[in-house]
């Protein structure tokens, strides 16, 4: 009797488990080739990162837009301040009134100034600020009335406390102005003093400058 093959030199392979691949390598595969269904793209999920990114630039592009609308805003709403400013003749009386008050302030308060220390520096600030006759005689200063000033070894500051127009026109204004002179003496051991006074000033506009013309000082009435 003939012995039949030996099945111990049969193959013992597992079909079944040559046909399994490696489970990830068959998902990267797949999801790789992304396949068309029905002849239709598939579709493609953003992952967490891409859609903040996305919606990062969207709010970025609203900010801008807003930034530049404010910007227009702003821009038309000045233009049309300017345009009502040119057509309102009560503000253009109060930005003369204004102008009026701050230079001739600051020129009685020159003209109360001076330092011994350079009078002629004092005296071109006096002819700076007026204008007109009174200009003319501050230019006539003569030497020796200099060298007093020199000689006198004093620094005078004024200062404008109150100030107030009584008249005014589109080029002339008259203003009364309260006024604290602090004169200090060349030796540091004199007490600086101080003066009270108050003035009429009669201004003239010059080429876009409030300048003084008269400079008076008013008697303070007292009880």
């Amino acid at each position: 009797m003939t012995d039949g093959p030996d099945e111990s030199t049969e193959s013992s392979e597992d079909p079944v488990a040559d046909s399994a691949g490696d489970p990830a390598e068959d998902a990267a595969g797949e999801s790789a080739a992304a396949p068309e269904l029905d002849g239709r793209p598939s579709v493609v999920v953003l992952g967490a990162d891409d859609s903040a990114a996305t919606s990062g630039r969207l709010r970025l592009g609203r900010w801008t837009l807003v930034v530049l609308a404010a910007s227009i805003v702003a821009v038309v709403v000045a233009y049309l301040s300017w345009s009502r400013a040119d057509d309102d003749p009560a503000l253009a009386r109060a930005e003369l009134r204004d102008l009026a008050i701050i230079e001739g302030t600051a020129a009685v308060e020159a003209m109360n100034s001076m330092d011994y220390r350079d009078v002629e520096a004092g005296l071109e600030a006096w002819r700076s600020v007026t204008t007109g006759v009174l200009r003319d005689q501050l230019s006539a200063i003569a030497a020796d009335e200099r060298q007093l000033l020199a000689d006198q070894g004093k620094i005078a500051t004024g200062r404008v406390v109150e100030a107030a127009l009584t008249e005014l026109t589109d080029r002339t204004a008259t203003m009364i102005a309260a006024v604290e002179v602090t004169v200090a003496d060349k030796d540091p051991a004199q007490e600086p003093t101080v003066k009270r006074n108050r003035y009429s000033a009669d201004l003239v506009l010059v080429d876009g400058d409030w300048l003084l013309e008269n400079l008076g000082q008013v008697p303070v009435a007292t009880s």
